[in-house]
């Protein structure tokens, strides 16, 4: 039922009631008429209301946000085709809710624009990575973040674009995004500790994003791996679908926020991500 806008303030300012019971009947109420709760929610979460019920405005406003945010993902999830673009700038605003994700795929669509002309003509290959790989990582200068690695920036899409810095595996996601504009057969690989990109499925022709681009043959993969003292097996560089690509880089930003005890973020990737922890690889 429809409330109206006393209702609606009386139950917002339930919301600091000292009964937790009246508390949660409240906030369940609000969540229920959230179209026309918003606007008065946002009048006590921006002004100069007592203090408990403003926090607790502030509260229930971000869950709704956050909530919404779930919605759009279940309905990529919905679709035959897993959208892993938008994804990506979906998880983004979880951290960046003020997120223009229109900007920044314009400028993905720039760079393949200069792209297309710079291989047009082109039918080798390696010729095509090779002029991808220099306009990537020499004339707009992405690169690798060796020095704050675990940084959350690293992880997330806008800041990868902002900072032209990124972990293994968002830059490889940077790349799929350029090379699936110019209609190029890159894949995703999560190999274990380092994650790669292939040149088409069935190649043994391997790309390393977070190294500027380096061409990586089956037995440099295999040797990285004994390097750490690992085994190897051929199943390691199997492409990586859409969907294990974005849990593996939710499970990365779980393990940095484990490591700053940042409890609330883990919760909220938890909760609006939850069918992606899966048992995947992480690192990279």
């Amino acid at each position: 039922m429809k409330m109206n806008e006393k209702e609606t303030r009386a139950l917002v300012t339930l919301l600091a009631d000292d009964d937790l019971s009246v508390q949660n009947v409240a906030r369940k109420k609000l969540l229920e008429n959230e179209r026309s709760a918003r606007a008065v929610l946002e009048e006590f979460a921006f002004t100069d209301s007592e203090g408990r019920v403003r926090i607790a405005a502030q509260a229930l406003l971000e869950e709704m946000r956050l909530n919404g945010l779930a919605d759009k993902f279940k309905e990529i999830n919905r679709n035959s085709y897993f959208d892993l673009e938008r994804a990506c700038f979906i998880l983004a605003k979880i951290e960046y809710p003020n997120l223009d994700i229109s900007k920044y795929i314009e400028r993905i669509d720039r760079f393949a624009t200069e792209m297309e002309k710079r291989v047009a003509g082109v039918s080798h290959e390696k010729q095509k990575v090779q002029a991808l790989n220099h306009f990537l990582f020499q004339e707009l200068g992405f690169r690798g973040d060796v020095k704050s690695y675990f940084d959350p920036q690293n992880s997330y899409i806008n800041r990868v674009l902002d900072r032209f810095l990124g972990i293994p595996i968002s830059l490889s996601a940077l790349y799929l995004f350029v090379a699936q504009r110019l209609d190029l057969p890159v894949y995703g690989v999560g190999f274990p500790g380092h994650f790669l990109l292939k040149y088409r499925d069935d190649s043994d022709f391997f790309i390393d994003a977070f190294n500027n681009g380096r061409i990586l043959s089956r037995k440099d993969c295999e040797t990285f791996l004994n390097r750490m003292g690992y085994s190897f097996y051929d199943t390691y560089l199997s492409v990586s679908t859409p969907k294990e690509i974005l849990a593996r880089m939710i499970r990365n930003l779980v393990l940095i926020y484990h490591q700053n005890n940042q409890r609330k973020k883990i919760d909220t990737l938890e909760k609006i991500f939850s069918d992606f922890f899966t048992k995947t690889e992480e690192g990279g």
